[in-house]
C-alpha cells in the first residue's frame, strides 16, 4: 500500500492527474483479464478506443451479454468507461 502511495505521489509530482491515475488503475486490471496470450478470454489488442468504449457501454446496458463484464461495467460512469476505453485504445 506504500509503495502505491509512493508511485502516485510521483505521478501526480510528474504532471499526471488523479483522474489519469484512477483511469490507469482501472485499465491494468482490464489488462489482467484481458491479456494478449489468454486463450478463452479476448485480447484487447488492436481494438480502438471507440470499438472498447461502445463495448462498455453494450455491456453496462445490457446489449451485450456477458456473465461478468455487465456487472463491472456498471460499476463506472459513462465517462469513466469512455476515458478507460481511450487509454485502452492507445496501447
Amino acid at each position: 500500500m506504500i509503495r502505491l502511495v509512493i508511485a502516485a505521489i510521483g505521478l501526480l509530482a510528474a504532471g499526471i492527474s488523479l483522474a489519469e491515475i484512477e483511469t490507469q488503475a482501472i485499465a491494468l486490471n482490464c489488462r489482467n483479464c484481458h491479456a494478449a496470450d489468454s486463450s478463452e478470454i479476448p485480447t484487447l489488442t488492436n481494438l480502438s478506443a471507440e470499438q472498447i468504449n461502445r463495448m462498455l457501454l453494450d455491456y453496462k446496458s445490457d446489449k451485450l451479454p456477458a456473465t461478468l463484464m455487465p456487472r463491472i461495467a456498471k460499476g463506472y460512469s459513462d465517462e469513466e468507461l469512455k476515458a478507460v476505453a481511450d487509454y485502452l485504445g492507445r496501447r
